[in-house]
């Protein structure tokens, strides 16, 4: 039986080739493995061009275009699986002439996520879910921050006037890896991708995206399936939306409720702090504490001190000198904007999501609450905000 079961699953998966753009790869193992591919991107230009980018504009590409270009979204077909497939994403950018460090995100958008936020009335739209109008927040599958200028100014004579001794050449692009396997319950039949990048300028990005599916073998007992609920996006995606500082007045609060029993449940948790100026959250340690129902499930600041290991993705960095002692000796040390500490993340970072073991959650309703303590609010000069994703996920029981 077992083997009927697997030779089912791959006619499925030929059959699926056969009729699609999807490429095949090489066997492995003495069995026949088919890895899909969608090919979302290929030298996809995403720029801010106000006037011609304009809201619900569709380009001859099949991309919808809102916020003057930079949220683009595509609808997608996805493979049938009679198991639950290893799925990774990848992303390839390199500057067009944007020479800035800027917030990126691949989301999985839900039907008439637009038209909802548009229609929410309040002071934070499309940020939580709201279970009356059946509305959920973007499902983050992927975070990024853009380096400075990779690429485009990689060659330029000003950056390799900049360029440090133990760097031998600035990198041409930059590329970023995720495995969503766990996230394959979001992705039955048909897929909504949401490509976003905080970017203000008419040159943008050059991006190249791809989404593959590899079927694994039938296993014996069944793989674990887990089921999935996106609880939270303050990222600032839609023209409706602000930039949330909501965290400086107060905790947030997530009310959900599980219809069901889960299993070792997870909290996925995405958080970056951006806000320009040293005093900014970008540059200031800010403590976030999590409670599930009343009780503290996580408390860290998330903060990256590797920064400068990513020198080499950022030719347009700016450069200043800061005094130092070597032997004795008082020098001016080169040092770039790019090599600064931040809260959460790097010029040229992914920012996985942190993964907090929550166990077995009852059935019912259940609250969780997001508090920063020191987060500042948002003003002219520093424009601090948080982007924030969380999402749940629990295994299902197994199949009998």
């Amino acid at each position: 039986m077992c083997n009927f079961k697997y030779l089912i699953a791959n006619l499925l998966c030929l059959i699926l080739w056969a009729f699609s753009s999807c490429s095949s790869a090489p066997t492995t193992s003495g069995h026949a493995v088919f890895p899909l591919r969608i090919e979302a991107m290929k030298s996809f230009n995403l720029a801010f061009r106000a006037g011609e980018n304009t809201d619900s504009l569709f380009a001859i590409d099949g991309w919808e275009r809102a916020d003057a270009g930079r949220l683009v979204t595509k609808k997608f077909p996805v493979p049938t699986f009679l198991t639950p497939p290893t799925i990774s994403i990848s992303l390839a950018l390199q500057s067009a002439g944007d020479p800035w460090d800027k917030s990126g995100a691949v989301v999985l958008l839900p039907e008439k996520w637009s038209s909802n936020i548009a229609r929410d009335s309040t002071a934070s739209p499309g940020i939580l879910e709201d279970t009356a109008t059946g509305f959920t927040p973007a499902l983050e599958i992927l975070r990024f921050i853009t380096p400075f200028g990779v690429g485009h100014f990689s060659t330029s004579e000003r950056s390799d006037e900049y360029r440090p001794v133990y760097i031998p050449a600035w990198e041409e692009d930059i590329t970023w890896q995720n495995d969503i396997s766990h996230l394959w319950s979001a992705m039955r039949d048909s897929i909504t991708i949401g490509v976003y990048i905080d970017t203000w300028s008419k040159e943008g990005f050059e991006l190249d995206l791809a989404i593959e599916f590899k079927e694994n073998a039938m296993q014996i007992p069944a793989a674990t399936q887990y089921a999935h609920r996106s609880l939270l996006n303050t990222t600032k995606f839609h023209p409706n939306q602000n930039s949330f500082d909501g965290f400086s007045k107060a905790p947030l609060m997530i009310e959900f409720e599980l219809p069901a029993f889960a299993r070792n449940a997870t909290l996925n948790y995405i958080a970056t702090g951006h806000g320009g100026h040293s005093t900014g959250d970008e540059f200031v340690r800010c403590e976030h504490i999590i409670s599930l129902d009343d009780d503290t499930v996580a408390q860290f600041t998330p903060w990256r001190d590797d920064c400068a290991s990513f020198r080499r993705f950022n030719p347009s960095s700016g450069v200043w000198t800061e005094r130092t002692y070597w032997r004795g000796d008082s020098i001016d040390e080169r040092i770039a904007s790019s090599d600064y500490s931040r809260s959460g993340w790097c010029p040229g970072s992914d920012v996985p999501a942190m993964e907090l073991q929550l166990g077995d959650l009852e059935a019912g309703p259940h609250q969780f609450t997001i508090d920063l303590p020191s987060a500042q609010p948002y003003t002219d000069a520093e424009m601090n905000f948080w982007n924030i994703a969380a999402y749940l996920t629990w295994q299902l029981p197994e199949e009998l």
